[in-house]
C-alpha cells in the first residue's frame, strides 16, 4: 500500500511541476509590448495573465501615450481582454495602427479602448463570432455569455452595443471578416478619420 501512495505522491509531483512550469514560462504568442519613447508597440494574445501584465507596464511605463497594435490576432479570454481594454481606457492612452498593422477578434476591444483611435492606410481590422472548444458560441442565444459583458463594454468606449451584432454576424468563429473602411467608419471605431481612396 505504501508503494501505491508513493507512486501516486511522485505522479502529482510531476503533474504539479509541469504546471507550475507551464505557467511561469515566457510565451512568445502572449501580449508584450516594445516600447520606443512615447509610445509601445503591441503584439500577441491576451490570457488570463494578461491582466497583471498590463497593470505592470502601465505602472512601470507613465512615459507613454500611445500604444501601436502590430500583430494581435486575438484572446483566449474575453474576460481578461475586457479588463486589459478597460485598464487602457483608464489609463487614457491613445491607440494606433500602422500601414501593415494586423488585429483580430478580441485585439479590436483593445484598440477601441484608446481615448484615440487612428490608424493608416493599410491596417486590417478583423473580426468573427466567438466560439468555444465545446462547439457552442455566439451563435447559440442560450450560450450567449458574453452578449451582456461586450455590449456594457461597447457603451462605455463610446461605440454602438449593436457592433457586437456585426461581429457575430461577420464570420463564424473559424472564420475571419476583414472590416472595409465603410464598416470601420459606420462603427466609429476611429476617432480621427482617415480617407483611404
Amino acid at each position: 500500500m505504501t508503494r501505491i501512495y508513493l507512486i501516486l505522491a511522485a505522479c502529482l509531483a510531476i503533474v504539479f511541476g509541469t504546471a507550475i512550469y507551464t505557467a511561469s514560462r515566457p510565451d512568445p504568442d502572449l501580449l508584450r509590448f516594445e516600447v520606443r519613447g512615447e509610445r509601445a508597440f503591441g503584439y500577441g494574445t491576451t490570457t488570463d495573465r494578461s491582466v497583471a501584465q498590463m497593470t505592470t507596464f502601465i505602472r512601470d511605463n507613465p512615459d507613454v501615450k500611445t500604444l501601436v497594435f502590430r500583430n494581435m490576432p486575438g484572446t483566449k479570454d474575453s474576460r481578461a481582454n475586457i479588463t486589459v481594454a478597460r485598464k487602457i481606457r483608464r489609463a487614457e492612452l491613445a491607440t494606433h495602427l500602422e500601414s501593415d498593422s494586423m488585429i483580430a477578434s478580441g485585439a479590436v476591444d483593445l484598440f477601441i479602448a484608446g481615448t484615440v483611435r487612428t490608424m493608416e492606410c493599410g491596417a486590417r481590422i478583423g473580426v468573427h463570432s466567438w466560439g468555444s472548444p465545446y462547439g457552442f458560441g455566439a451563435q447559440d442565444v442560450s450560450w450567449d455569455t458574453y452578449k451582456t459583458l461586450h455590449e456594457a463594454f461597447l457603451r462605455e468606449m463610446g461605440i454602438s452595443s449593436e457592433f457586437y451584432t456585426f461581429t457575430k454576424n461577420a464570420a463564424p468563429p473559424e472564420g475571419i471578416y476583414w472590416m472595409s473602411a465603410a464598416d470601420i467608419e459606420r462603427w466609429g471605431l476611429l476617432t480621427v478619420p482617415v480617407d483611404c481612396d
